[in-house]
């Protein structure tokens, strides 16, 4: 038994993916070939915590992807680039969720900044 996912038309964003591969010269990121990606859900709305620092964003949007609607569904890292809506977001959190009867992936959520 898997766990219900939702309606493939509720997933009406898109994306593209540049995987994170480490550092080059001068600690300059490099990145993979670029990844076009369908069928996401993208949460507009940017999350802050308030401290003693003041007001702080924690991230920008919510990227959530899920096995077997998104296409493709590419592992993600913390430090991956995701594009959309004309500008380059790096992910802060890459939180992978696994079906509860099954060992296999049910779906990212990505907090990006």
């Amino acid at each position: 038994m898997l766990a219900p996912k939702p309606p493939k038309e509720m997933l009406i964003d898109k994306m593209v993916h540049k995987p994170y591969l480490g550092e080059g010269d001068y600690n300059k990121p490099q990145y993979g070939p670029e990844q076009a990606i369908s069928f996401i859900r993208i949460d507009r709305s940017p999350q802050y915590i308030i401290n003693m620092d003041g007001k702080q964003i924690q991230y920008n949007a919510l990227v959530f992807g899920y096995r077997g609607l998104t296409d493709p569904l590419p592992d993600f890292k913390e430090q991956d680039v995701l594009v959309f809506d004309g500008v380059a977001h790096t992910i802060t959190s890459a939180a992978m969720f696994k079906e509860p009867y099954a060992d296999q992936v049910y779906s990212w959520e990505l907090a990006v900044i």
